[in-house]
């Protein structure tokens, strides 16, 4: 077998003729696997829900909604609860036994009831590691993986800007745990929540001014410190891509939350060329204006403002178009909104792009095609294993035709680099 390197795969990437062929080779060899598995004895196939999982799933229903009989360290801190003894609550859940009872979401709900915020973090942490530790973290780190493979062609790859990028991810991260805090005071406190039955400018107001500006907020304050050190190596090609790192560590994070909550899978695909994008060039963009602040010593502010509101303002549109009810045929402004920003974007880092020995770097549009055909044949093959093979293809063609147009517009960005 011939030595693959980096010297050969950067040339192969660029060769459309041999991403069309990978392409056609990865459909084609899925296509087979997902035929193979739905003949498969149903003895081999994953089945909705077994007897024991459907037992299971009862169980944990029957325990959140308080229905049959419930333990007794559950009912006495239900009790203090419900009396709002706040002592009661943290006295008993000090104890494992009691707090045991519970799981991360349900103390995260008690502790923002009990106005006790040292133990809303700390059950939060608990909530979103139990994420990280999850089967679900395989599909969210690989569209991550994606984006990430994509941004590196446009510098020149070193040690340091490698910790750098792990280090601004895992503040995004932090970000996506930060902001459920915020939620769940904001909610649970202050009231400020999603109400289908508000008029469509309460809603609109609420996405823009709960959702929008809370999430971009908590992405720039844990861009902070990264902005800080990039002052001394001034340098707005580092700029551009560790904000963006921070951005897509949320997405990341965020994107495990949704496929632990049933998301259907092939909305995996859409998330791969919306909500990552969204998330990395929004915080890449304000990040970039906050960080040339810094250097110019609060010259330019007016520049950074701007970015920011107009980032606030674009991230709860596009949630508005999404989730609000009357606004149901707004999928096309949501694919504008994320095109245009898209474009604001990597074209700041097309400018930017640090040119020397570019040839032999891989190229961004090859990750994206082969990257977003395993991602898709990857879930068509998942999907065989609990559905026929008619619907399963024909989920899997629908899913890549409504993903045609935005996977275009970044296409038509990478095509040149």
């Amino acid at each position: 077998m011939p030595h693959i390197s980096r010297k050969r795969i950067a040339p192969l990437s660029r060769d459309n003729r041999a991403i069309v062929k990978t392409c056609g080779w990865i459909v084609g060899v899925s296509i087979a696997i997902a035929l193979i598995i739905t003949f498969l004895p149903s003895d081999y196939r994953r089945q909705d829900l077994t007897l024991e999982e459907m037992q299971e799933v009862v169980e944990k229903v029957e325990k959140l909604v308080g229905i049959g009989d419930e333990s007794k360290e559950r009912e006495e801190v239900k009790k203090a609860w419900r009396e709002r003894d706040r002592d009661g609550v943290l006295r008993l859940l000090a104890q494992d036994r009691y707090r045991d009872e519970f799981t991360p979401g349900e103390l995260m709900d008690i502790h923002t009831d009990i106005r006790n915020y040292p133990g809303l973090v700390l059950a939060t942490l608990r909530y979103e590691w139990s994420l990280l530790s999850s089967i679900y973290i395989l599909p969210a780190l690989f569209a991550g993986a994606i984006w990430f493979l994509i941004l590196l062609p446009f510098w020149k790859v070193t040690r340091t800007r490698m910790v750098a990028c792990l280090f601004a991810f895992a503040l995004g991260i932090l970000s996506a745990s930060l902001t459920l805090v915020a939620v769940m005071i904001q909610d649970r406190i202050q009231g400020f929540s999603e109400n289908p039955d508000d008029t469509v400018l309460a809603q609109l107001i609420f996405w823009i001014a709960g959702v929008g500006l809370r999430e971009e907020t908590l992405k720039l304050l844990c861009f902070v410190p990264v902005a800080i050190w990039l002052v001394r190596r001034r340098d707005d090609t580092e700029a551009l891509i560790l904000a963006a790192m921070v951005g897509l560590g949320f997405a990341f994070q965020e994107n495990i939350g949704y496929f632990a909550g049933g998301g259907n899978d092939y909305k995996a695909i859409g998330r791969l060329t919306t909500a990552n994008p969204l998330h990395f060039c929004l915080t890449g963009l304000t990040g970039f204006y906050f960080y040339r602040m810094l250097v110019r010593k609060f010259h330019g502010m007016e520049d950074f403002l701007f970015s920011f509101i107009a980032v606030v303002v674009i991230h709860g549109i596009y949630d508005a178009m999404i989730s609000i009810p009357q606004f149901e045929t707004g999928d096309v402004i949501s694919f504008l909104l994320i095109a245009v920003i898209g474009y604001q974007y990597f074209d700041r880092l097309k400018d930017r792009m640090e040119i020397a020995g570019s040839a032999q770097r891989i190229s961004p549009l090859g990750v994206f095609v082969v990257g977003t055909a395993c991602l898709t044949c990857l879930i068509l093959i998942h999907s065989a294993t609990y559905l026929a093979f008619a619907p399963a293809l024909g989920n899997f063609c629908y899913s890549i035709g409504t993903s045609i147009p935005i996977a275009f517009a970044f296409i038509n960005r990478f095509r040149d680099l």
